[in-house]
């Protein structure tokens, strides 16, 4: 940037100063002096312009170091956070994988029990069918055990093959019949 000369007056004296700030700062700034030195010099205690720019510049020298050192503690929290927010991202992505691994596993799993419903369905019908073929089976049983029943008792009325009804006559009946 380009050097500028900007004066100021400070308790009496002008002072000429060489900076690359803007006039109305360095205007601010020198005001903040005066009003300080002014503060200091209404203490109990009477003291020359030299005596209070010297406090004064002791006061700004104190400021400017609790100011740097509180900067670098908030540079530490900072640094913590952003250790931290690093670490929850790594996390975070771990846990993204973790968790699409899992969706993974569900889908495959949801497609195994669709499967399985369905085989439990053709089973459920393979066995219906097989009730009835049982049924119906135990029907055809009973009908044959029904016909065997039947048959049996026929067998037994039935006549042996071959065989021929013959009448017995005795000799001392007629023979009209």
């Amino acid at each position: 940037m380009l050097k500028k000369r900007v004066r100021v007056h400070i308790e009496g004296r002008n002072y000429a100063l060489i900076t690359e700030e803007d006039a109305r700062y360095v205007n601010q700034i020198a005001d903040e002096v005066r009003e300080h030195i002014r503060k200091t010099s209404k203490g109990p205690t009477q003291l020359d312009t030299r005596d209070c720019a010297m406090l004064a510049a002791l006061d700004f020298c104190d400021e400017r170091n609790k100011a740097n050192k509180r900067a670098q503690e908030l540079i530490e929290k900072a640094d913590k956070i952003i250790q931290q927010t690093n670490e929850l991202n790594r996390q975070c992505v771990e846990y993204k994988e973790k968790l699409t691994e899992a969706i993974n596993e569900n889908t495959r799993l949801s497609k195994k029990v669709k499967q399985l419903d369905e085989m439990i369905k053709t089973l459920e019908k393979e066995n219906d069918i097989l009730k009835k073929g049982v049924k119906n089976a135990e029907k055809q049983a009973d009908k044959l055990a029904e016909n065997k029943a039947v048959t049996a008792e026929d067998k037994k009325k039935e006549k042996p093959k071959g065989y021929v009804p013959m009448r017995q006559y005795s000799l001392f009946e007629d023979d009209k019949k």
